[in-house]
């Protein structure tokens, strides 16, 4: 990135052309959002460019972020599309032009969105039999594999099927074969199932094959920005470059130093390095967020002589403070410390969810139950994630894992899976504290026609054995809206209060993103993003 071509922006209210393509890098708390809105309502009240059926498009990485910039254009009308990029071209481009891809084995007619793919025991036999991979005993491990399958663009700039990290393709101490990749993915198709990869593999092919598709997307989005730009991966950097060839303006938004999401296909020298013609290079340094204290380590982490944020009111606070030892004492520290507006992020997922359900060991992230009680399992595999999602009041996700649940029961109906959630939810604390068998037997069986109750055998130990409280641990909400949560979830958030957990037990290593910050590692760039 040439900082030297970069004009520098005092404040998130200054304006800029609104017929010219950009990239602003803003750090952290330098009012992105601030920006963004405000170029919108620019281009909204001094565009010739729009009408009824032309519009800006407005594309973040998150759900949270969408309605974060959807409350403060809420005035707007019908000018402006905001939604995320598996979103929008599921709208725009896969729903309504799949039919153009001959060679593609999906039923047009099982068209029914996207969705995170958890391949059930029959899909996983069928993909074994077809690519003649007998040797796979493992369903767990296949399925963890299967699933990190990604579309990713090669050196030829082609679309391949593969994975991000190599040993991701690794099942009991061997690699699945690489010509059977395709094989899941097309038995996948056949039943119905998209993934949210998937989306963007169909709108590539769609947009390179046909050019009428692409002229349809830009006469109807003029404008096309998008915010976290830094978070994109490089299927998504295609797709924008192949729209942004003649009509429409990109905007692109984010920060190199706040790349954050490589195991989903992310690269940091994306934004950096994305450029096309004509493209007007902005800077947004003042940190309107943040106290002094607090900037200097965010400036001390960083070390970039091209990149330092100030405090344009001064803001003065406490330093931040390090606590070292137990994590539970550090918790119960923080609380009695702390009376509001607090927040507790950590890494990962398990770690934050063992404090949130005050689980003292290890939280085991995935278990077998959904290929070792096969349609049971993943009965109370998916009602478990219901209730979970119910829990945050996202009903909408909620009733879809309901679904799931009851699939083999027939006429299960959205009124059911909500009649089913609001009864078990009403009923939590009588099983949170159980064992899994306890809360199948007493709340699941004899209702809406489940008439196999879990008696004897090693399936019923393992059950007993198993805490209602651990399988809510590894439910891994979107947009998670709760007060424990991973760094990722918690990006665009704002918090007076936040403890940040380190997964790591060697303290040294905890440390090292302060005492040696180096941000070509994501993870210190992680943590600069707190």
């Amino acid at each position: 990135m040439d900082w030297s071509t970069a004009t520098k922006l005092v404040n998130s209210k200054l304006s800029i052309p609104i017929d010219q393509h950009f990239k602003l890098c803003a750090g952290p708390g330098a009012g992105k959002t601030t920006f963004l809105i405000h170029h919108i309502r620019r281009i909204l009240t001094y565009s010739t460019r729009l009408s009824k059926s032309r519009r800006i498009a407005c594309i973040t990485y998150t759900n949270t972020g969408v309605e974060t910039i959807r409350s403060r254009l809420k005035d707007t009308g019908e000018d402006i599309e905001i939604s995320t990029i598996h979103s929008f071209l599921y709208t725009h481009v896969v729903k309504p032009y799949l039919w153009l891809l001959n060679d593609i084995s999906f039923p047009l007619d099982r068209l029914e969105g996207h969705d995170e793919i958890k391949p059930s025991y029959t899909t996983l036999k069928e993909y074994k039999q077809r690519t003649s991979q007998f040797w796979i005993k493992d369903d767990q491990g296949l399925s963890n594999a299967l699933s990190k399958l990604s579309w990713v663009i090669n050196k030829q700039e082609e679309v391949e099927l593969g994975f991000l990290k190599p040993y991701h393709g690794k099942v009991e101490e061997r690699f699945i074969k690489k010509n059977s990749y395709l094989t899941y993915k097309e038995i996948c198709w056949e039943q119905g199932m998209m993934s949210h990869d998937d989306v963007l593999y169909f709108s590539y092919l769609i947009l390179k094959k046909h050019e009428k598709v692409k002229e349809i997307i830009r006469a109807k989005f003029p404008y096309f920005l998008i915010d976290e730009f830094q978070d994109t991966s490089p299927i998504q950097v295609a797709i924008t470059t192949l729209l942004a060839e003649k009509e429409i303006t990109v905007g692109v938004i984010g920060d190199p130093s706040q790349s954050i999401y490589s195991f989903q296909g992310a690269n940091g020298k994306t934004f950096s390095q994305f450029n096309i013609k004509g493209m007007s290079f902005y800077i947004l340094e003042n940190n309107h967020r943040s106290t002094i204290q607090i900037i200097s380590v965010l400036n001390h982490m960083r070390n970039d002589k091209h990149f330092i944020q100030h405090s344009p009111d001064n803001k003065v606070g406490n330093k931040p403070v390090i606590l070292i030892g137990d994590v539970f004492s550090s918790y119960r520290y923080f609380l009695e410390n702390v009376k509001n507006d607090w927040c507790v992020l950590s890494y990962k997922n398990e770690v934050t969810n063992r404090i949130k359900y005050d689980i003292r060991d290890i939280v085991t992230t995935d278990f077998d139950l959904f290929y070792r009680d096969n349609k049971r399992g993943r009965l109370i595999y998916f009602v478990v994630h219901a209730l979970e999602y119910g829990r945050q009041m996202k009903l909408k996700d909620a009733i879809k894992y309901m679904k799931k649940a009851y699939r083999s029961i027939e006429d299960f109906t959205d009124q059911d899976a909500f009649r089913n959630l609001k009864r078990l939810l009403n009923n939590y604390e009588d099983y949170y504290s159980n064992n899994i068998k306890d809360f199948y037997n007493t709340h699941i069986f004899n209702y809406y026609g489940v008439k196999s109750k879990i008696t004897k055998g090693e399936i019923s130990e393992y059950y007993e054995n198993l805490g209602f409280d651990r399988l809510a641990a590894i439910v891994n909400i979107a947009d998670d809206k709760s007060f424990h949560k991973t760094i990722h979830k918690a990006k665009g958030d704002e918090f007076k209060n936040v403890l940040v957990i380190s997964s790591e037990n060697n303290y040294n290593k905890q440390l090292d993103f302060l005492l040696s910050p180096d941000m070509s590692k994501e993870e210190h760039r992680v943590f600069y993003v707190v």
